[in-house]
């Protein structure tokens, strides 16, 4: 069960023990296998943790040996990948991302600002079940709906939300100035090349401002931006609620 990843498959797997309890958690229906490092210090918490699992529980340092490059992973678990389509909602979309880490921080930084249907588009993006990916969001993946689209037309035919485009253009507005009303994708390019320039067409370009003393943010800092503007509503004074 524990192998060589493939993109390409359906199996993948969570590295360290916070992503593989979220796993647990949140998606225990996919897992196929856990397996614990025979230095895992086992507590009370744990031992609660794993009792709904420990019919696929086992001690297997080689099984983790063969998916963890890193020596100091301690649990690991096998699970099936899931992709979900997602009707009118607001959510992230992300055009050709390249990085399996910036990936899994912008799944976390979602799930921190309460939204958590996430749209990858394009072929060759980077992917959403690689393990680094899963590692990065530290677990933050399995609270996700996460679905992937070959190109931009196959997107736009399914969501028709109001867009904002995050996106240097001629008129490009700035993001405080827009009001996003609900349901709404707030939509990025790829960390070296953003979002082509011929998509300015399909939503409302917008910019973050910052001083000159760079050249740009990185992707997942404009993600964590552009959510903090449009969900501090729902999280700021006496209006705030889980």
């Amino acid at each position: 069960m524990f192998g060589k990843y493939e993109k390409t498959g359906d199996i993948s797997y969570s590295l360290g023990a916070f992503p593989t309890v979220e796993l647990i958690k949140r998606r225990p229906q996919d897992i196929e296998r856990i397996a614990l490092s025979s230095d895992l210090r086992m507590t009370d918490e744990l031992e609660r943790i794993l009792a709904p699992v420990r019919g696929v529980t086992a001690v297997d340092d080689k099984a983790i040996a063969r998916v963890a490059k890193k020596g100091n992973v301690y649990m690991a678990g096998a699970f099936r990948k899931r992709f979900a389509e997602f009707g009118a909602c607001s959510h992230v979309a992300l055009v050709h991302p390249s990085d399996e880490g910036n990936l899994g921080t912008i799944m976390r930084t979602m799930l921190g600002f309460g939204i958590k249907n996430l749209a990858v588009i394009g072929e060759g993006s980077a992917d959403a079940y690689n393990p680094k990916t899963v590692r990065a969001s530290m677990g933050a993946i399995f609270s996700l709906d996460i679905c992937v689209y070959p190109d931009w037309q196959a997107y736009a035919a399914a969501h028709k939300e109001r867009r904002l485009m995050f996106m240097l253009d001629g008129r490009s507005v700035t993001l405080g100035s827009v009001r996003a009303e609900e349901p709404y994708a707030l939509v990025f390019g790829n960390e070296g090349a953003g979002l082509p320039p011929e998509l300015a067409e399909e939503g409302t370009p917008v910019i973050i401002r910052h001083s000159r003393d760079i050249d740009s943010l990185n992707l997942p800092q404009a993600v964590a931006i552009g959510l903090y503007e449009t969900t501090k509503h729902i999280f700021s004074g006496d209006t705030y609620h889980e």
